[in-house]
């Protein structure tokens, strides 16, 4: 693939990180042209600068992706996408000869030269399953696009589904530009996602033989099958479904391993009463009842703090088991 030069005013400095602008046919221009909705004159037709000259002048969308296989994939079906060669490349950090931060993080040249007040800027980078990785990726989608911003645009974040798709790039080929057209026009603003990666767990669900996480069509849980090792497990059921009778098996199979249970509530009646049905004390019985907190015992979330009843210490429960009871979690 070739790279186009998007402007003549664009400062060039050696070993300076630079974005990817791949040539465009006149074919995938008129795609674009036609997805945006901005006409193409004739003089853009006869500037030197072409297609990105064009999407510069006119404030076209532009999507931002990592490597130039996802820009040409999203340019194919009418996206105007500029490609970065890593998600942390689309800025830039000042720092000293001891590599200390010696200044705000600002964007390189050549994005910046398209952060122009008004244009709407989406970024859709590759998603992954390590929590590592999609904790570094978020930030960086954070960092870059209040860079954004700051410079005056609309910024939104197309989030990629959990999957064998990694890339933009394989999505479409698996699940077709359509499934895109979908994720793109429900792409929503950063402040917004900002916030809902607040309700958003940092682990994918374990995986069953169907792909999907745990579902079951019937009334009753039963025995449920809870992947060996796994260290948190979410269960959501209506009610009288039998999660309780569930949580039950649970905790006596932990009294069975030696392993205490903390049972934790919003509400101090549905506490007492979740302790009664497991056979664990409420944190008001732990000082008259023989078996204290032998067992684990039950509590307010607003009591989970040393100066409490509980005398609340994290560290005491490092191999024990927890239960949260009627916790909200998304759909």
């Amino acid at each position: 693939m070739r790279c186009a030069n998007p402007g003549n005013n664009i400062p060039h400095r050696l070993n300076q990180t630079r974005a990817f602008f791949l040539l465009v046919p006149n074919r995938i221009w008129v795609k674009v042209s036609n997805r945006s909705g901005i006409p193409i004159t004739e003089e853009d037709l006869q500037h030197p600068g072409g297609f990105w000259y064009w999407v510069w002048r006119h404030n076209v969308p532009v999507t931002i992706v990592e490597g130039v296989k996802k820009a040409g994939a999203l340019l194919t079906p009418g996206y105007a996408a500029i490609a970065i060669p890593g998600v942390n490349a689309g800025y830039r950090t000042p720092q000293d000869e001891y590599g200390n931060a010696i200044g705000k993080p600002n964007l390189i040249p050549d994005l910046k030269h398209f952060a122009t007040e008004g244009r709407q800027v989406n970024i859709c980078f590759d998603s992954d399953t390590k929590p590592e990785t999609v904790q570094r990726v978020r930030t960086a989608i954070s960092r870059m696009g209040r860079l954004l911003v700051n410079e005056g645009c609309s910024l939104r974040v197309i989030d990629l589904p959990f999957g064998e798709e990694k890339g933009v790039d394989d999505f479409i080929v698996a699940k077709g530009k359509e499934a895109f057209d979908a994720l793109y026009n429900t792409a929503v603003a950063l402040e917004l996602w900002e916030i809902k990666l607040f309700t958003l767990l940092t682990y994918p669900p374990a995986m069953s033989a169907t792909g999907y996480a745990y579902a079951l069509n019937q009334r009753f849980l039963g025995q449920l099958l809870v992947p060996e090792g796994e260290k948190l497990i979410i269960l959501k059921a209506p009610k009288g479904s039998g999660k309780t009778q569930w949580l039950s098996t649970e905790v006596a199979k932990a009294h069975d391993q030696g392993r205490r249970v903390l049972i934790i509530t919003h509400r101090i009646q549905l506490g007492e009463a979740l302790c009664d049905r497991f056979g664990v004390n409420y944190v008001t019985e732990v000082r008259t009842n023989e078996t204290g907190t032998l067992l684990g015992y039950g509590v307010c979330v607003d009591s989970l703090h040393q100066e409490s009843q509980a005398r609340f210490n994290p560290n005491d429960w490092s191999n024990d088991v927890i239960i949260i009871a009627e916790s909200k979690f998304p759909t």
